[in-house]
């Protein structure tokens, strides 16, 4: 995922392992984990609304990725758990597409297609950043993003207004 830190964008990645001939992958990585919610309290801390969401943010990341001494933990459970929790949080309804695992090995569910992920080709309604004076906005950002300098209502607000058709 992407965020919008001190020194400018910044990936946030989880080392991942395939199970049997490639048929799931799993988050293989506690120090991992452990970097990256350091990572995201850096670019993130002084944010208006990160405070707020920290502790239940934090439970969910230490609960849904690997421990230390633990070898794996799903990547789907990642997914969907992080899915549920913005859903949650932002009063939003949780997408069709994420009640149940996806069918893996699909094309259509090929991450081997990243620039379809990374949002090549859309366009990312400017909202102010923490770090935007330094580096100018950076899209392509995690909902994290919006939703610690924002908050749920503003955030959802906006989202709704993109979704109404021209001249409404």
């Amino acid at each position: 995922m992407v965020i919008a830190g001190p020194q400018g964008a910044q990936r946030i990645t989880f080392p991942v392992q395939h199970a049997d001939m490639g048929s799931a992958l799993f988050l293989s990585d506690h120090q991992s984990s452990v970097q990256a919610w350091r990572s995201l309290k850096t670019a993130y801390g002084g944010s208006p609304f990160f405070e707020f969401f920290e502790d239940e943010l934090n439970a969910l990341w230490m609960e849904q990725l690997p421990k230390q001494g633990e070898r794996t933990k799903s990547l789907q459970a990642w997914c969907d758990a992080s899915i549920q929790w913005v859903c949650a949080t932002c009063g939003w309804t949780v997408p069709p597409a994420y009640d149940s695992a996806p069918a893996m090995g699909t094309v259509a569910h090929d991450l081997r297609y990243k620039k379809e992920l990374r949002g090549d080709g859309w366009s990312f309604e400017r909202y102010p950043q923490v770090f935007e004076q330094q580096h100018g906005f950076i899209s392509g950002c995690t909902v994290l993003d919006a939703l610690f300098v924002l908050g749920p209502q503003e955030l959802s607000h906006r989202l709704e207004s993109l979704a109404l058709p021209p001249g409404t």
